[in-house]
């Protein structure tokens, strides 16, 4: 389920009338979201520092990026901000080269429907949010297994100190010997 508030939507395409495509098919789906269109990677980035999205839609081919260097950039800036790609090319390679490299989805601009558009927003929201939770999970573990282990090895130190120091006293014959034939 996407957030409470309307999603503020990153949209970076140097094409209005793409731009426009975009908004209408948001229109069509009847999602309340609030999209903030700027035309260059530069543009996203700065708006990047100023605030959080909800979601980047991006395009690869910018005037000042293009292909994958354009979805690390944004990603390295926003690595908890998910990140779908309008992109006018069918490229599968780089579709998935791109989704193996953290983007949530990538759509072909031509071929979007509204319907089709507000579901891969929301579902890459909601995937994000299930790797944010992930490795929060992850993180806890971690710290518990520290933590335990740190325990686990105070406890054991006492016993094993006493334990070294009784052998060590027996292998110096500081324990007072056995006399062979005493019995």
């Amino acid at each position: 389920m996407m957030e409470q508030h309307a999603p503020h939507v990153l949209l970076v395409e140097d094409n209005p009338g793409d731009a426009d495509l975009v908004r209408l098919r948001l229109v069509e789906s009847k999602s309340d979201v609030y999209v903030n269109c700027v035309p260059r990677l530069s543009d996203a980035l700065a708006c990047l520092d100023a605030e959080t999205p909800s979601l980047v839609l991006l395009d690869l081919n910018l005037p000042d990026s293009h292909g994958a260097e354009t979805f690390r950039r944004i990603m390295e800036k926003a690595p908890n901000v998910p990140v779908v790609i309008l992109s006018g090319q069918d490229d599968e390679a780089l579709a998935l080269k791109a989704v193996h490299q953290g983007v949530q989805d990538y759509l072909v601009k031509g071929d979007i429907t509204g319907r089709q558009l507000e579901r891969a927003l929301r579902y890459a929201v909601e995937r994000q949010g299930l790797l944010r939770a992930l490795e929060m999970t992850r993180k806890q573990q971690l710290e518990f297994k520290n933590q335990f282990l740190s325990h686990v090895s105070h406890e054991l130190r006492t016993p094993l100190t006493c334990i070294h120091q009784y052998v060590t006293i027996l292998l110096d014959g500081l324990a007072g010997g056995h006399e062979a034939g005493s019995n």
